[in-house]
């Protein structure tokens, strides 16, 4: 079988896109004194996630990963952590007035990194290139067993 050319390869491309978008928006919340994991760690508790098990499930983040990025959060007082009064072993997390602000006033730095990374795409596109990433994600993706961290 012949070799396929690389811009064809479709892992290489996603590692590609993947990387340039999280580090592009690294960059653009630094100024903000948060990451692409801080964010997506707001996101989820702001999302519902009220444990540090399901945040972590929720972001897709192992707890070996999730754990600092808690830390930092808490020492920002971004969040707060408390014992789960229906199980002790667990931890509870909810975002502070401070975490909140520091999420909302990201929104519109994602959103602007995201159409700078899709320019080359027409808003229909970019629609249907998301459409097609939630599904893929969702479907069977969602259903793999991945150890280690996606961000």
């Amino acid at each position: 079988m012949p070799t396929r050319p690389l811009r064809e390869d479709l892992i290489r491309l996603l590692a590609i896109a993947a990387h340039v978008s999280t580090e592009t928006l690294e960059q653009q919340l630094a100024p903000l004194s948060l990451g692409v994991r801080q964010r997506v760690v707001l996101n989820a508790i702001a999302e519902g996630a009220p444990t540090q098990l399901a945040i972590a499930h929720k972001a897709g983040l192992d707890k070996s990963t999730l754990i600092p990025v808690l830390d930092q959060l808490e020492r920002q007082e971004l969040i707060e952590r408390r014992p789960d009064p229906v199980d002790r072993r667990a931890r509870v997390v909810t975002m502070t007035d401070a975490g909140r602000r520091a999420l909302t006033g990201s929104t519109r730095t994602v959103t602007e990194t995201e159409d700078d990374l899709l320019s080359d795409l027409s808003p229909a596109e970019r629609e249907q290139f998301r459409a097609l990433l939630q599904r893929i994600t969702e479907g069977r993706m969602a259903k793999l067993s991945v150890p280690g961290s996606c961000l």
